[in-house]
């Protein structure tokens, strides 16, 4: 189709309510491969794929000359609990960049993302004004979300998301996808949300923020053989690129996929003035 019809960006789909008899059964009742992985990690200590390019480089002191081209100022990949970089899928020799600081002090939090070409004799240079997130600050916090009781936290990064999400014929998004968990005494909640970034006027910025997917694992009463049922849930959702468009960018839809939807659709569409999209 000219438009791929809605061109459909999945994010997931949706398996609802299953209960299972043990805690190890819960990895079977998982559909979505991607989070199978997540919880293989969480439960068994399954190593995790390198989604946000950490090792990049063997020696990390390499990232330092990434940092510098950002800002002088920064401190070296020391002071960082997480730096990575990874290829820019179709946009050549150019790369994503993140570094984060997850301090117990609100102050100290910092999260820095930035987009950066690199030349035939391998020095970076920045393509845009990078993005710097302070996490205790609302207005330019990008990671903000809610967790399973509703309280609003700054997710963690965890991976890339390279969909072609081709928002007009001159921007190119690309998405960081972030978690939250709540742990229960007999069970957790894992949410995921994701922000798309682009570069507007020279500043690489926030644009676009969504829930991806929630997993919930719920432990019943104990049974007399010692075991729980667990219930496991999983919401799921789609980001469409719609056809059309608004002041130059293409419209987004938002809905949970699947059988047992409970959220409405909702549509995006791009406010010149705020530099990002708002819910129509």
């Amino acid at each position: 189709m000219k438009y791929l019809c809605l061109f459909l960006l999945l994010v997931s789909h949706l398996v609802n309510g299953k209960v299972v008899r043990s805690l190890d059964q819960v990895d079977a009742a998982i559909k979505y491969s991607a989070r199978q992985k997540y919880y293989a990690q969480e439960m068994y200590g399954a190593k995790p794929d390198d989604l946000l390019g950490f090792d990049f480089y063997k020696n990390r002191q390499n990232f330092s000359k990434i940092l510098r081209v950002i800002d002088p100022r920064l401190s070296s990949p020391r002071e960082w609990d997480f730096i990575g970089l990874k290829p820019w899928p179709s946009q050549a020799n150019t790369y994503i960049f993140i570094a984060g600081r997850q301090n117990e002090n609100p102050q100290n939090r910092k999260i820095v993302l930035a987009v950066v070409k690199k030349d035939q004799h391998g020095a970076f240079s920045l393509q845009a004004k990078p993005w710097i997130d302070v996490s205790d600050s609302p207005m330019t916090n990008a990671f903000l979300m809610s967790d399973d009781i509703g309280n609003i936290v700054t997710g963690m990064p965890v991976r890339y998301d390279f969909a072609p999400y081709r928002l007009s014929p001159n921007v190119l998004a690309f998405g960081i996808r972030y978690v939250a968990h709540t742990f229960y005494a007999g069970g957790s909640v894992r949410n995921e949300a994701m922000t798309l970034f682009a570069i507007i006027q020279g500043q690489l910025r926030p644009v676009f923020a969504a829930d991806t997917y929630r997993l919930a694992d719920y432990a019943g009463e104990w049974l007399e053989d010692g075991t729980r049922d667990r219930d496991i849930q999983e919401n799921k959702y789609i980001i469409q690129i719609l056809p059309h468009s608004t002041n130059g960018m293409k419209d987004l839809k938002w809905s949970e996929h699947g059988k047992g939807k409970k959220d409405k659709p909702v549509i995006y569409r791009w406010n010149a003035a705020k530099k990002e999209y708002v819910q129509s």
